[in-house]
């Protein structure tokens, strides 16, 4: 799977797991834009630990702001 690839199936997690309608880019902020609480978010690295056989501690999250930010996070936990 190339890293585009990778990055759209994270996207995917990301809309299933909020249960957002929006469309999500890499510069979708998690916060601001799809409104996530605090509590939303930890759910959501849960679910992007699982799908991709990650650990990712919840520390993490204070240095994601955007979708494509998060991205970047499993993908570097996944290398």
């Amino acid at each position: 799977m190339s890293i585009e690839e990778l990055k759209q199936k994270i996207l995917e997690v990301i809309a299933e797991s909020t249960e957002s309608d929006l469309e999500l880019t890499e510069d979708t902020t998690l916060y601001e834009e799809m409104g996530l609480a605090s509590v939303e978010a930890y759910v959501l690295l849960s679910d992007l630990e699982e799908e991709f056989g990650v650990r990712i501690p919840a520390s993490a999250l204070r240095n994601v702001r955007t979708t494509g930010d998060l991205c970047s996070l499993v993908i570097r936990k996944m290398t």
